[in-house]
């Protein structure tokens, strides 16, 4: 047991570790706001052609906490440094009120970056979404469906454009509503 307390006492007793985490964990933590700032952090945002498919980011509950991520760690590792660097000279008890302060920001942080994926929110609709919506023709669509017109439709308080296609002719300027989506790209209006 002396043997124990021996090493524990040489590693923490002049709180060399404590010094080596805090500023370890410090400099990661500078490095990772300045990458954020600077646009180059990750943040998983990926710009991508996805066909129409619907990428947004699905409720998935509790699998969003993640307590184990990079950042986390670091939070861990620079508040057990500098809680040590406080509380270090308190032998055992001080080991354990820096490992109590790492824990406890290491889980601050997962739940911080939990709640901010919820927040998250990636502004695609659906082709299924315009079906119902009503708005005016600004480019006159052609009898036959075969070829298109633009219609402007307001959906989730934005105007979107998007090419209308319709039995029987409509000029520009009438009030429509979309009815169906034909391929995805195409939707089938009527007049009002």
């Amino acid at each position: 047991m002396d043997s124990i307390a021996s090493v524990f006492e040489f590693v923490m007793g002049d709180k060399k570790l404590y010094w080596l985490c805090a500023i370890f964990g410090s400099a990661l933590f500078i490095i990772q706001l300045g990458l954020a700032l600077l646009g180059m952090g990750d943040h998983g945002d990926i710009d991508a052609d996805t066909g129409g498919l619907d990428m947004h980011h699905a409720d998935t509950g509790i699998s969003d906490f993640r307590f184990f991520s990079f950042r986390s760690v670091v939070a861990f590792i620079t508040f057990f440094g500098w809680g040590g660097v406080i509380f270090g000279l308190s032998g055992i008890a001080g080991f354990f009120a820096a490992l109590t302060s790492g824990l406890i920001m290491m889980l601050a942080t997962a739940a911080l970056l939990c709640f901010l994926l919820k927040m998250e929110q990636s502004g695609n609709i659906n082709p299924e979404d315009y079906v119902g919506s009503s708005g005016k023709v600004y480019l006159g669509i052609p009898a036959g469906r075969g070829k298109t017109g633009k219609v402007s439709v307001s959906i989730r308080g934005s105007l979107r454009e998007i090419d209308g296609v319709s039995d029987e002719e409509i000029p520009t300027g009438v009030s429509v509503k979309v009815v169906e989506c034909v391929d995805g790209q195409r939707f089938l209006v009527k007049r009002i």
